[in-house]
């Protein structure tokens, strides 16, 4: 036998006590009867009252106490095995977190709206097993494939245009390192990329077609607008400046959409612009969603069966037992003193 909450158990220490005052209880009544009068006259005075009704009325609601705590307590026993079998894919999001992300041209800025349809994205999974790569000038896996999705949102959280150190934009490089998260079994590979596109290495296109022949498809998410804006930073002392580049020129950003397109066309995946219906997501599901999916490894539990109704049940009919029983006893009026 095994407790789900041994620590009500705690409450058993009561039950002494309850039993202690009950004793004391009848002590103290006899004694201070006999302060008043003759302890000869005390069976006459209480010969309506039954002590013995009385102790057992209350033993059995001591009795209903105990029994309601080892149910609270959740007893478990009779093993039983259940095996689990976990179907999904496994998919890989890249997400783009270069300085060119803090534009605001998409409010509140490109990065934020990423990684709200990321977000729901997740929101959308059942059983496929997801991990999360931040890329900029380098790349590096924030959440390596786990189907834990409350632990991949929290990864996705913390990310921001800080986030990798080195400048630039280097698609092809996300998209390398996300093929080396994936298994050798794996049949189908899914990468979804958000970003604006603007690779600045311009090497995505030919590992997007190198890739494609290992089975991957990649979808691409279009975040910012084609007529571009600026990026909007703030120095070490709080004041706001635009982005620059190295000869001093204010940097304007567009939305890269042929290049992602082409990205996604390579692998027979789909280029979604960000729109505010966030109606990109369903639609890249529901492509996902036909895709076969594997097996991940089974696994066998043993889980023990809840038995605290049985507790109850005696709870119970000992509770109603005691609403039976009276104080009051028959009395013999005839009995002479």
């Amino acid at each position: 036998m095994k407790w789900n909450n041994p620590y009500i158990l705690l409450l058993l220490i009561l039950v002494p006590i309850f039993l202690f005052f009950l004793s004391f209880a009848r002590i103290q009544r006899k004694k201070k009867f006999e302060r008043f009068a003759n302890k000869k006259l005390y069976e006459f005075y209480f010969q309506e009252f039954s002590n013995f009704h009385w102790s057992l009325k209350n033993l059995l609601l001591i009795l209903t106490f105990f029994f309601l705590i080892l149910a609270a307590a959740r007893p478990q026993w009779d093993k039983e095995v259940q095996i689990i079998k976990k179907e999904g894919i496994d998919i890989v999001v890249c997400i783009d977190v270069s300085k060119s992300m803090d534009a605001a041209d998409i409010q509140p800025s490109r990065l934020e709206r990423a990684k709200d349809q990321i977000s729901l994205f997740i929101d959308q999974l059942q059983g496929d097993r997801l991990a999360i790569i931040a890329f900029a000038g380098t790349s590096f896996v924030q959440c390596p494939l786990t189907d834990d999705y409350g632990a991949a949102r929290l990864f996705l959280s913390l990310l921001d245009t800080e986030t990798v150190p080195s400048y630039g934009t280097n698609i092809g490089a996300a998209l390398e390192m996300a093929m080396e998260l994936f298994e050798v079994s794996d049949k189908h590979k899914v990468i979804v990329v958000a970003s604006d596109g603007e690779d600045l290495e311009e090497n995505s296109l030919d590992i997007a077609k190198k890739i494609s022949q290992e089975g991957a498809v990649i979808y691409t998410l279009g975040i910012g607008s084609p007529e571009g804006s600026t990026i909007l930073l703030q120095d070490n002392k709080g004041n706001q400046e635009y982005a620059k580049d190295d000869e001093g020129n204010i940097i304007f950003t567009k939305l890269d959409i042929n290049t992602l397109t082409q990205i996604a066309r390579i692998t027979d995946g789909r280029f979604f612009p960000i729109t505010p219906h966030q109606s990109e997501i369903f639609e890249i599901m529901q492509n996902i969603n036909v895709i076969e999916k594997k097996k991940f490894d089974s696994r066998e539990f043993i889980r023990y069966k809840e038995q605290y109704r049985y507790f109850t049940i005696f709870a119970l009919i000992s509770f109603l037992i005691s609403i039976l029983i009276a104080n009051r006893k028959k009395i013999n009026f005839n009995r002479v003193l």
